[in-house]
C-alpha cells in the first residue's frame, strides 16, 4: 500500500499565544520537549459537509487532551473553551477546502536541561491538507512486531504522550525493514494491543472484535465512533482480550484512527487475510463517510 507523506501545511499556525504565518512557528533547539518528549498531542479531522467544513468530534478530542494533561501532571492550565476557540479561529483563518488534519500540541516549552514534568508549557496548533493517509485502493500488509506496546504504568498510550511514540517508531521501522507497511503490537501479556499508530478491529463470523481498554490501547475517538456505528447497524461488537493467533483466523481485519479513518488489512505475517475489503469493513467505511449527513451533531462548523 502506498503511504502518503509530505502533506502540505496550511499557511497559518497558532504559536506562543497568537496566530502567525507557519514559517514563524519555530522553537529553539534548546526546547525541553524536543529533548525529553514531554508533551501530548491530538489529531483532529476537518471534513467537507453540506454546510461547509466542519471538525469531527472536536469536544471529544479536547476532553481526551485535557485528561492526558491531568494524568501526566503537566503544569498547564488546560482551558477547553479557550482552546476550542483557538482551533476554530485558526481553521477559519486557513479556510480549508478539502479534508484536513489538525494537530494541537501541548509541550514543555522552557529551555532548562531537566527531564522534569514541572516547567513552562505552551499550546501550538497547525493544519495539514490530508485527503488520505494511506492509498485506499489496496490493503495494508503488516506484521506482528517484536516490540511490545508500552504499558499504561510506563508511558500511558491513552495519553498520546509525544515521548511514547518512539515505541511506535521502532515497531514501524522494524516492519518496513521486513517489507511490510506497518505493525501490530502486543501488550505485556502477549495479547493484541493495537496497530503501531492505529486501533485494530477483527471480524469473525459476522462479529466485530476489538481489544478492550485494558490492553494498553489508545481510547481512540474513531474507534469509539466505529463501535457506535456498528451498534446502530445491529453488528455484534465485543471488546475483550484478543490472542495473536486470532489475527490469522479472522475473516477481516482493519485499523482505525483520525488520520487513517478506516484502513483494511490484506496480509498479516505473510498470511493473506483478504484480497479485497471485506463486507463488514466496507459497510463501516461507507457509514463512516455518511456521518456528516446522518450525525451532524458530531461536527462543529467552522
Amino acid at each position: 500500500m502506498t503511504i502518503k507523506k509530505n502533506f502540505k501545511p496550511y499557511p497559518y499556525a497558532y504559536f506562543e499565544g497568537a496566530i502567525v504565518p507557519i514559517e514563524q512557528a519555530q522553537i529553539s533547539i534548546m526546547t525541553n520537549s524536543l529533548h525529553y518528549g514531554i508533551g501530548i498531542f491530538g489529531g483532529l479531522k476537518i471534513f467537507m459537509t453540506q454546510d461547509g467544513p466542519a471538525i469531527f468530534r472536536l469536544d471529544d478530542h479536547l476532553e481526551r487532551m485535557r485528561k492526558s494533561v491531568e494524568i501526566l501532571g503537566f503544569r498547564y492550565d488546560f482551558d477547553s473553551i479557550k482552546i476550542k476557540k483557538i482551533i476554530l479561529e485558526l481553521a477559519s483563518k486557513n479556510n480549508p477546502t478539502s479534508t484536513t488534519y489538525i494537530r494541537p500540541l501541548v509541550y514543555r516549552s522552557d529551555t532548562n536541561i531537566s527531564p522534569d514534568i514541572a516547567g513552562d508549557y505552551e499550546l501550538a496548533v497547525y493544519m495539514l491538507d490530508m485527503p488520505a493517509y494511506f492509498d485506499p485502493s489496496s490493503g495494508l500488509k503488516v506484521c506482528v512486531s517484536s516490540w511490545q506496546r508500552n504499558s499504561d504504568n510506563a508511558i500511558p498510550p491513552r495519553t498520546k504522550a509525544t515521548g511514547g511514540y518512539i515505541n511506535s517508531a521502532l515497531a514501524i521501522d522494524e516492519a518496513r525493514g521486513k517489507g511490510y507497511d506497518s505493525a501490530i503490537m502486543l501488550d505485556k501479556n502477549g495479547n493484541v494491543s493495537e496497530g503501531a499508530v492505529m486501533n485494530i478491529f477483527l471480524v469473525k463470523d459476522g462479529e466485530l472484535i476489538t481489544p478492550s481498554l485494558d490492553s494498553d490501547i489508545l481510547e481512540g475517538i474513531t474507534r469509539k465512533t466505529i463501535i457506535e456505528i456498528a451498534n446502530r447497524s445491529d453488528i455484534k461488537v465485543t471488546e475483550r482480550k484478543v490472542k495473536p493467533e486470532e489475527l490469522y483466523e479472522a475473516d477481516e481485519v482493519f485499523f482505525s484512527g483520525s488520520a487513517t479513518n478506516i484502513t483494511w488489512c490484506s496480509v498479516i505475517d505473510e498470511k493473506e487475510i483478504s484480497s479485497q475489503v471485506g463486507p463488514i469493513t466496507q459497510k463501516l467505511i461507507s457509514d463512516f463517510g455518511d456521518l456528516p449527513e446522518l450525525s451532524p451533531e458530531l461536527f462543529t462548523k467552522i
